[in-house]
């Protein structure tokens, strides 16, 4: 059996082709990791990217270090996988931050916004949340003030999300999401 591997897009996906007894090539997906060093990489980058700050506690006030939005990113960056909370619907889970993710909360930054990131895979979501996939963040503050339906920014916020790639983006006017915004990528 030959096996050949073939990667696109920037390293970005991999694919295994494995050729048979008859010759015939049959794909199969392969883990990619040099996208997982990409991610390592766009990790870094928020970590270290001043107009980002990441929110070391939860806003529920229940205390668990590893499930914080700052420590999911540090994991990320390490080449870790983050860790969700224990009162959350999953429980403790290991949660790989997807790239589209990590690449969509910097490119918010280079929009020129500043933002506090209060969660990440952390904290108590619905139980199909794609928080729990390492596919979303939620943001109360933008450029030094709270989220709110009077922010000034918060609809450009939420539409700038999208235009990243962004599916799922809630906020004001969302129930449960009156004083933050919720952006959140494809499964």
């Amino acid at each position: 059996m030959t096996r050949t591997k073939l990667v696109l897009s920037g390293a970005v996906c991999a694919m295994a082709v494995v050729l048979g007894a008859s010759g015939t090539a049959s794909a199969t997906p392969e883990a990619a990791p040099d996208a997982e060093l990409a991610s390592a990489d766009t990790a870094k980058k928020i970590r270290d990217n001043a107009g980002i700050n990441l929110l070391n506690s939860h806003v529920s006030g229940r205390h668990h270090p590893a499930s914080t939005a700052r420590t999911n990113i540090a994991d990320a960056a390490a080449g870790r996988k983050a860790s969700t909370s224990p009162w959350s619907d999953v429980g403790v889970k290991k949660v790989t931050l997807t790239t589209r993710m990590l690449n969509g909360m910097l490119k918010m930054r280079t929009a020129g916004y500043k933002f506090r990131v209060t969660t990440i895979v952390g904290g108590d979501h619905s139980s199909n949340s794609r928080h729990y996939a390492g596919l979303a963040f939620d943001v109360d503050q933008i450029n030094g003030r709270g989220v709110s339906s009077s922010h000034p920014s918060y609809r450009a916020f939420m539409n700038k999300c999208r235009a990243y790639g962004a599916t799922e983006v809630l906020g004001p006017g969302n129930a449960g999401h009156s004083g933050h915004i919720h952006c959140a990528w494809p499964r």
